[in-house]
């Protein structure tokens, strides 16, 4: 159906509508996303979630993917093409029409709790390629994506009512690209206005955002959803330009705009327009005659193969010392010796909470990962007595008439209130402290018990637990509690841990993890430890990685004595589920006194490698000198041990790049300024302002203009090969109107060992008439290479690649005068220049202009034969 015949439709089924149809056309309440229409005979459709593996509507997932930060890191336009085509072909398999994905918010923040969702990293240029690129893929798979979230959406804090204060430049320079991309490049589908305020009006609220530069400018033909009855207003989102109010129809009702028209406070028109755009992306999509049926993900293969690619080339290694003076550590010969430790390599890989939350069906841990490829697996151990697990702890109890202990639990006394008064209700031995209310389980090593008997799941409830504990290695130790209530921890009488059980946040409920330094304990030895809980509310909290339960485990932060006799250790660290992901902000440092335990077995073993995970940067400072290797990988995805086992043993050369720039201490962020502590954004008391001070000066740019070294640069990531660059020309040294210059150049392999090199391009104005970053993305290019082997490489620019938003004309202007243009392989490592003329001034149109050269428009396309 062309067009023509689209539009002819959508003419004839709106003219035939009436107003109440129309109005129920724009909100929906019954777990569609687009609303049924039958009369016209549209079923509605169908949305799943998210950036990291398809959240079914039976409660089952589909593959686990890396996080979209991960994507970033592989800089692959062919990697987003297939994460596009793979969870485009699970969506549809799962009987959806719409994906809410792929996330271009920027990484403004390392405190972010979502930042492992937005494909963008810190730079709008990166989100410009890779997110058009995405949605391509999944719209040539027949689902709608929807970019989101639109826009300034940087912070998870106090994300319902903090007003985002930004000036214009900085929005339409780095806050807006990534949409603008999608829109112009991709033809999305659909864009989610976000939570968030922007200049003093919501996001599904802001006239300026949605129909002055979204709908008006960029010439976007496709809806608008609200995120989750993020309308406030029922006037104000619709005269905005908000066209879908889901999923509970809140505003968008008969109830609240029939009155608005007839005061005359909205127009028929604007109804019209929303419901046109409704109907348009239903059938634009053939989704009048043909709708996706549900079927069981019978072809995981797409999903496994696309995961482990992604993970391959996400992982960017960090840190490679050289130990013995003639070679690094890495790559590890596959007959070493190797100890293990972290419960992040024991465990199936994670997810962070709430949107991304998709537990893997199959995978590979990062444990088995190395036992799989190691020359025997016995050479991989794994030391549990610094891996913080509540399913593993083990508890002791006095024997009866006995001063000695055994092996046999923890007393557990419950009480039917929530102040542990009056005599428990039962009293029992448990085998540990690992509680699920939502099932009624305690699942530990030992088996699984029911709590079948015991109140969990309503009313009030409370507990206390006593017992011993016997340590297995000297020093200090940290104690880790998880719940959805207060709780209290004493160990040998001293109080480790006090937490009053308040709410955080409200909607999307994560409830952190806390960890206590006790005093030394000292091997063998036994432990009073009495733990009290009380459950002050009997909500569920058990959705999205969510806790509905309470746990408690403890560990040391000192290596065995013997820890040198191994090879070398990997060190699995970071953040995960508890800590990471919706509604929440976290803090810079490692938590659990991570970065402890790291110096520890770092002195203990030289040749410590730590592999960490997270959506962005983390505090290495107290120990990345002191290990001999780092790697990030993210969050890896079901196929993540398989990639990491890989990359340590040199069967994958690494070759994923920082999306990010990692702070050697958070107050170089130039975010810091106006946002220093996460706690000013939570709770009662919580911050409604949020000002984006740095302005354009964000990530790389404001290190620039300070002249501050970052820990780790944007754009970095090493391999275990070599790469020269050289010869670099333009295909022209001045730029015309309307004209693109290649700037060509030649990269070489001066290593041993085949990879993949990342060349970036970075545009560097000589003199402008108005102050911008020293530098900015505007091109990279990814090129495979033989040991030896030498490649041309070339990367388009043209007049977008060089201008500045002007406020006062609308416009985007390039100055005449020199621009140098910087290559090499990140923004710390620019050896090739040229540079490149303007002889007459420009002024581009904010319709007209292209975030992308033509050259990169058709390389993030996606052909209909790909599709699965």
């Amino acid at each position: 159906m062309t067009g023509n015949d689209i539009e002819a439709k959508v003419g004839s089924t709106l003219d035939n509508m009436s107003v109440s149809e129309k109005i129920n056309f724009t909100g929906v309440n019954d777990g569609h996303m687009i609303p049924t229409l039958w009369k016209w005979g549209l079923p509605g459709t169908l949305a799943y979630d998210s950036s990291m593996g398809v959240h079914v509507s039976d409660g089952t997932f589909g593959a686990q993917y890396p996080s979209q930060m991960a994507l970033a890191a592989s800089w692959s336009i062919n990697r987003a093409k297939e994460f596009g085509l793979a969870i485009g072909y699970e969506t549809r398999t799962a009987g959806a029409q719409q994906m809410l994905s792929p996330g271009v918010n920027l990484y403004r923040t390392p405190f972010n709790g979502r930042a492992s969702e937005y494909v963008s990293g810190e730079d709008p240029f990166l989100g410009s390629v890779l997110a058009p690129a995405v949605v391509n893929a999944l719209q040539v798979q027949g689902i709608q994506a929807s970019g989101k979230h639109y826009a300034g959406n940087e912070q998870e804090g106090n994300r319902y009512n903090v007003n985002v204060k930004v000036d214009e430049r900085t929005l339409r320079e780095l806050y807006l690209p990534g949409f603008e991309s999608m829109v112009k490049n991709s033809n999305v589908a659909t864009i989610m206005c976000g939570f968030n305020i922007i200049n003093s009006n919501y996001a599904c609220e802001n006239h300026h955002l949605i129909t002055d530069i979204l709908k008006g400018e960029w010439g976007y033909q496709g809806l608008v959803l609200s995120d989750f009855n993020a309308i406030k207003d029922a006037q104000k989102g619709a005269w905005a330009g908000t066209d879908l109010d889901m999923p509970s129809g809140l505003q968008f009702n008969e109830s609240k705009i029939l009155p608005l028209l007839w005061s005359g406070q909205i127009t028929q028109n604007i109804i019209d327009d929303k419901v046109r755009r409704n109907l348009r992306a239903m059938y634009s999509y053939g989704f009048d005659k043909t709708i996706n049926t549900a079927s069981a993900l019978t072809h995981p293969e797409y999903g496994a193969t696309a995961a482990l690619n992604m993970a391959r080339e996400g992982i960017v290694l960090l840190r490679n010392e050289k130990t013995d003076g003639q070679s690094t550590l890495l790559p590890l010969k596959r007959s070493a010796k190797i100890a293990v430790i972290g419960q992040a390599a024991y465990d199936a890989p994670t997810t962070p909470f709430g949107t991304p939350w998709a537990p893997a069906n199959t995978y590979v841990t990062e444990l088995s990962g190395l036992q799989q490829l190691a020359s025997s697996s016995s050479n991989i151990e794994y030391i549990p007595g610094l891996s913080l697990s509540a399913k593993s702890s083990v508890w002791y109890q006095p024997s009866p008439g006995s001063s000695k202990v055994s092996n046999s639990g923890v007393n557990a006394e419950y009480f039917n209130n929530d102040s542990l008064s009056g005599d428990p209700i039962t009293t029992r031995v448990e085998p540990g402290i690992n509680l699920d209310f939502y099932k009624s389980q305690n699942v530990t090593n030992s088996g699984t018990t029911s709590l079948s008997g015991i109140n969990t799941t309503g009313g009030s409830f409370s507990a206390r637990f006593t017992g011993q504990i016997k340590p297995t290695i000297s020093g200090p130790h940290v104690f880790k509690v998880r719940g959805d209530g207060a709780y209290k921890l004493w160990v040998n009488d001293e109080l480790v841990l006090d937490q009053d059980g308040a709410r955080l946040t409200s909607l999307i409920v994560n409830t952190p993890a806390h960890s206590g330094k006790s005093m030394r304990l000292q091997a063998g030895k036994s432990y009073k430890i009495k733990f009290e809980f009380r459950r002050l509310n009997n909500e569920a909290y058990a959705l999205l990685g969510g806790i509905n339960g309470v746990q408690l485990s403890w560990a040391s932060l000192k290596p065995p004595t013997d820890l040198a006799k191994y090879d070398a250790v990997v060190v699995s660290a970071g953040f995960n589920y508890e800590y990471d992901g919706e509604g929440l902000d976290h803090s810079y440092d490692l938590p659990e006194y991570q970065s402890e335990m790291i110096t520890d077995v770092a002195k203990a073993n030289p040749n410590t490698i730590v592999v960490l995970h997270g959506g962005g940067g983390m505090n290495m400072a107290p120990w990345w000198n002191k290990v001999a290797a780092s790697l990030h990988a993210w969050y890896p995805g079901q196929q993540g041990g398989q990639a990491l086992a890989e990359i340590l043993f040199g069967k994958i050369n690494p070759s994923g790049k920082l999306p990010i720039t990692i702070d050697k201490k958070i107050e170089d962020n130039p975010s810091y300024q106006s946002y220093s502590n996460v706690d000013d954004y939570q709770g009662d008391n919580a911050k409604t302002e949020m000002t984006y001070s740095e302005g354009i000066f964000l990530g790389y740019r404001g290190y620039d203009k300070k002249h501050t070294k970052p820990l780790y640069p944007f754009g970095y990531g090493m391999s275990y090969t070599s790469y020269a660059y050289s010869d670099m020309k333009l295909s022209t040294n001045i730029l015309a109107a309307d004209a693109t210059v290649k700037a060509t150049f030649t990269v070489t392999n001066t290593g041993s060992k085949a990879g993949y090199e990342i060349a970036q391009l970075y545009v560097q104005p000589k003199q402008s008439e108005i102050e911008r970053p020293e530098k900015e993305l505007k091109g990279f290019a990814k090129v495979y290479l033989k040991p030896g082997e030498s490649k041309q490489v070339s990367i388009p620019l043209d007049s977008r690649s060089l201008a500045y938003y002007v406020q006062g004309t609308d416009s985007w202007n390039v100055d005449a005068g020199k621009y140098k243009i910087l290559v090499g392989g990140s923004s710390e490592n620019l050896p090739i220049s040229q540079n490149l003329t303007t002889l007459y001034p420009q002024q581009l149109t904010t319709s007209g202009s292209n975030p992308l050269p033509t050259t990169l428009r058709k390389a993030v396309q996606v052909k209909s034969t790909q599709a699965y």
